[in-house]
């Protein structure tokens, strides 16, 4: 069976958005309601406009309303959104386009709903996990400090390991898999936007090029590796590949 919830949009939202529960909550609301805009913008244009139009409008449309509900959502929490990150909100907003427009959801938004707040209840329970961890606090209020806490929990590395835990949890909870996703279209913005490390004696441009190959052509391997893995049908494509990702840039932050 197909996926409702936006499995993309939702682990390109937790990279961005899981270092803590407050961020976490609003920005889950923020991905629920980009995919019920794009099927609802879907199911408007489709009787009166040809189909190159529709999908051209659908794109866009949430892409710019997915970025400006983050943009107003995350500037009324006292949150800081840079000209980065607006565009990978806005990214978000186009892979969640993209799942309404690969997948014939026929206006099911009770079905969207019901698998998208699973993946936000996880969501929300791992980020305040990876808040508690990184100091003490959840929602912001500090509970309990130990040795074990540090700032790295909050490193891109962690991200990606919480975001393919989400995926993997509301895949075995719903009984099904990531099928048909391209991991690749949030792999690269998310390496040019948080690169793992630096390479300052190539020159800037070079360097640049350089810790943004190094990582995709990793990930491109181990994901072809990873066809041939025996892991749980929960794990299986985008969950797994989430994890690799998230090894990948704990390996080479090393260096």
């Amino acid at each position: 069976m197909k996926l409702k919830y936006p499995a993309e949009a939702f682990a390109l939202g937790i990279v961005l958005f899981s270092a803590g529960m407050k961020e976490a909550f609003a920005a889950g609301i923020l991905v629920i309601f980009a995919v019920v805009f794009a099927e609802f913008l879907k199911n408007l244009l489709e009787p009166f406009a040809p189909l190159w139009s529709v999908r051209l409008s659908v794109l866009i449309g949430t892409g710019a309303v997915c970025a400006s509900a983050f943009l107003l959502g995350f500037t009324q929490l006292g949150i800081e959104v840079s000209n980065g990150l607006w565009i990978m909100t806005f990214i978000v907003g186009l892979l969640a386009a993209k799942h309404v427009l690969m997948t014939e959801m026929d206006a099911e938004y009770g079905e969207i709903f019901w698998e998208s707040g699973i993946a936000w209840g996880f969501w929300i329970l791992l980020a305040a996990v990876r808040e508690f961890c990184a100091g003490g606090s959840i929602f912001g209020n500090t509970i309990f400090e130990a040795s074990f806490q540090s700032k790295s929990f909050l490193e891109t590395t962690f991200a990606f390991l919480v975001a393919g835990l989400v995926l993997a949890f509301t895949n075995g909870v719903l009984k099904k898999r990531s099928r048909n996703t391209h991991s690749l279209l949030l792999v690269i913005p998310m390496v040019i936007f948080s690169r793992p490390f630096a390479m300052e004696s190539f020159g800037e441009l070079a360097g640049m090029i350089w810790t943004i190959a190094v990582p995709v052509v990793m990930f491109i391997s181990v994901k072809k590796t990873l066809k041939f893995a025996r892991t749980g049908l929960a794990y299986r494509g985008l969950p797994c590949e989430m994890l690799a990702m998230g090894f990948i840039y704990m390996i080479l932050s090393i260096y």
